[in-house]
């Protein structure tokens, strides 16, 4: 382990970050396989499936709104959020499963930083790991009506990227959402992967993490992308592999550890995505 010299007081503990050259280093062999091409079956499956999903959409979201007037803090709406995507990932013919799931301590506040390839990893995110998730959106999410009360009212984190004076702003308030075990959890791609490769990070999950002195958990999500590809509308059942590795604390870190910081994620990532191409 190392050890920082903060501005203020001793030492800090810190993580042990893997030493990158400049810049985040892409790793060509880190990628999903392609999905197979639909059947007839799976577009009439797709064809009942789909309004089932709006009207899981309609109720849960309705409860979720009624709840959020006797809970602020968002753990009634995180259950509705919970049983809402369980019952998306059940109809569209997604099998999860969680590895790693021992890394999580329920009265500990993370940031989840996962990889991103189709609509299903939220459903599989939010239905199946065991903790108190809050989407770190865009802020101009919030103000759309319906889905902006829910997320305000389900104690959601909006993000304003905006002008840097806002966005350091946006990111105080946004770490102190993070105690008494609320986790945030981001896509650091920024947008989904549509060729399967992942692909180099952003930098604000990162920044939310060392603000908040919160540890980082990569997860990393294979088989979504062959349940939905991106642009899809047409379900292919099959498994989807959630794997949680441990926490990489933030705590003592500066701005100068941050690209270290972000290739120790993403290795730790492209290392799953490796793996499971080789079985």
């Amino acid at each position: 382990m190392h050890s920082l010299n903060p501005s203020k007081g001793t030492a800090a503990p810190r993580a042990e970050l893997a030493q990158p050259p400049a810049g985040l280093s892409e790793d060509p062999d880190a990628r999903t396989g392609e999905p197979r091409r639909p059947t007839v079956l799976n577009y009439l499956h797709s064809s009942i499936a789909i309004p089932l999903i709006y009207l899981y959409t309609i109720v849960m979201g309705s409860l979720s709104l009624l709840l959020s007037l006797a809970d602020r803090r968002g753990r009634k709406q995180h259950w509705c959020a919970q049983v809402w995507c369980r019952l998306i990932a059940r109809t569209a013919g997604a099998r999860v499963r969680v590895d790693g799931a021992q890394h999580i301590r329920p009265d500990t506040s993370y940031v989840f930083l996962s990889t991103h390839q189709s609509y299903m990893d939220i459903p599989a995110m939010l239905g199946y790991l065991p903790a108190q998730l809050r989407i770190a959106a865009k802020k101009s999410l919030f103000r759309i009506p319906f889905m902006g009360w829910h997320l305000t009212r389900a104690g959601h984190i909006p993000i304003d990227r905006g002008s840097t004076q806002n966005a350091v702003a946006s990111m105080q308030r946004a770490a102190d959402y993070l105690t008494d075990g609320v986790c945030a959890f981001v896509f650091p791609e920024g947008t989904r992967s549509r060729d399967g490769y992942l692909h180099r990070f952003k930098k604000g999950g990162f920044k939310l993490a060392m603000q908040a002195r919160a540890p980082i958990i990569p997860v990393t999500i294979i088989g979504s992308r062959q349940v939905l590809p991106p642009d899809e509308m047409v379900f292919r059942p099959g498994p989807i592999e959630m794997y949680v590795d441990a926490p990489i604390p933030t705590a003592g870190l500066a701005d100068d550890d941050l690209e270290q910081l972000m290739q120790t994620v993403y290795d730790a990532m492209a290392k799953r995505f490796k793996e499971k191409a080789k079985r």
